[in-house]
């Protein structure tokens, strides 16, 4: 699969992402937007970077992780 993410993008991501505790499921490209104060309206925060998917193995929940890439 075809990966918009650098090779030292891969490796900063992994860094953040303790591989012991953690199992990565999905990263992608991301830039986050909120809806707040109004919730009729999104806007975006400037934040952008690698948002992480991951399985916390010790507390068997899954997590969103925004990994700052630039």
């Amino acid at each position: 699969m075809p990966s918009v993410l650098s090779e030292n993008d891969k490796e900063t991501v992994k860094r953040t992402v303790p591989k012991s505790a953690n199992k990565i499921q999905a990263v992608a490209v991301a830039r986050l937007y909120i809806a707040y104060p109004d919730r009729q309206r999104w806007i975006y925060t400037g934040l952008q970077g690698a948002a992480v998917l991951a399985n916390d193995l010790v507390g068997n929940t899954f997590w969103i992780k925004m990994v700052d890439v630039s």
